[in-house]
């Protein structure tokens, strides 16, 4: 089954397309173009392209303008599935609830018309993960953002529905699996938080990992996918540690963690490549004991590749941030020995490791 994606540049199209090219072998998923001139080669079209900030009303022309022009394209096909990334708020009396109730009634009008034809929409609540836009559509993207880099923020008392990003894309999956014809399907949120206690345990992020190179306490899954999307903001990976030095040598705190998880070392002969995988949710870090190494990582999806040296005589580290496959191989004709640390311990059936070049 071939499943196309719009707005597949985009925060939940990007993961949607990560999740279904990695994990789904009975899907095959195809980048919808801008102008949706390849939508009659897929089965299920899901449709994700979206403006939503900006002037009220270009806001909404936009809007409607992509909705009419995917209709033109979609009008006459037959056998042909279009699920819509709708909201929690769509019945809302905005511009937002407004374009896509018309978009909804245009969709429906389409499935109509012919008994092949089937037309969901999906009502999302508030999404976060890695890459999402700050100052955008989602709080925790902008509050990590802010913290980060310091800036003032305004901080709400409600509370939110959220979902991280790879669990909505793996509810998609199964409303596509399934092939129904509901009308609406409501998705469902991973937890109900507070604003402000998500905005204080960001605080805490800070003070422990960004200000004292501490891993901070992970006890539930919202708090790894919270963090892992913090970590995604911050832009210089590599780090220097603090170290001791006297007549002796020197010491080193490669890893300071309240998150557990598993250490281990290896060597690397001259002429050899360790990694050429991804991870989608493993807190990873590499250090180089001895030798000198170059480290290089590629972000899924693009072709720009980022180098790093680093060296047993220097005290840095790299923490590996998730969706970029990485590897790791000598610089100099000489073996390299290296110290890894993981959060979670070794699952041979669920390594979370994705093999591509990079």
């Amino acid at each position: 089954m071939k499943v196309g994606i719009t707005g597949a540049n985009g925060f939940i199209g990007y993961h949607l397309w990560v999740h279904i090219k990695y994990l789904c072998d009975d899907l095959e998923v195809v980048r919808i173009d801008r102008d949706f001139s390849n939508v009659g080669e897929c089965d299920v079209v899901v449709h994700l392209a979206e403006k939503n900030r900006g002037d009220e009303t270009e806001v909404y022309q936009n809007n409607r303008e992509s909705a009419n022009k995917l209709f033109h394209q979609l009008f006459g096909l037959k056998n042909k599935r279009l699920l819509y990334a709708s909201s929690l708020h769509e019945d809302d009396n905005t511009i937002f609830g407004k374009y896509r109730k018309e978009n909804k009634w245009l969709f429906k009008s389409w499935s109509e018309s012919d008994d092949t034809l089937s037309f969901s929409s999906l009502r999302i609540p508030n999404v976060f993960g890695p890459f999402c836009k700050p100052n955008y559509n989602s709080f925790i993207a902008t509050f990590c953002h802010k913290i980060i880099n310091n800036e003032e923020l305004t901080v709400s008392d409600n509370d939110v529905e959220l979902i991280y990003v790879q669990n909505l894309c793996e509810q998609i999956v199964d409303i596509i699996r399934e092939n129904g014809s509901n009308p609406s399907y409501d998705i469902d949120s991973d937890i109900v938080q507070n604003v402000k206690f998500v905005h204080s345990t960001l605080l805490n992020f800070k003070e422990k990992y960004i200000d004292n190179n501490i891993i901070p306490a992970l006890p539930r899954n919202f708090d790894v996918n919270l963090f892992n999307t913090f970590r995604s903001y911050i832009e210089d990976r590599l780090v220097t540690m603090d170290s001791h030095s006297d007549d002796r040598g020197y010491l080193a705190e490669t890893i300071k963690t309240n998150a557990g998880g598993q250490s281990f070392f290896s060597t690397t002969k001259p002429g050899y490549i360790r990694g050429q995988h991804f991870h989608m949710r493993k807190l990873e870090r590499f250090c180089v004991l001895n030798g000198e190494a170059e480290i290089s990582l590629r972000k899924i999806g693009s072709t720009e590749v980022i180098q790093y040296r680093l060296s047993g005589n220097k005290t840095q580290y790299i923490d590996m941030p998730l969706f970029y496959t990485h590897n790791i191989t000598p610089y100099y004709d000489e073996e390299i020995t290296t110290l890894f640390w993981q959060n979670e311990l070794l699952n041979k059936e669920d390594t979370d490791t994705y093999w591509e070049d990079v």
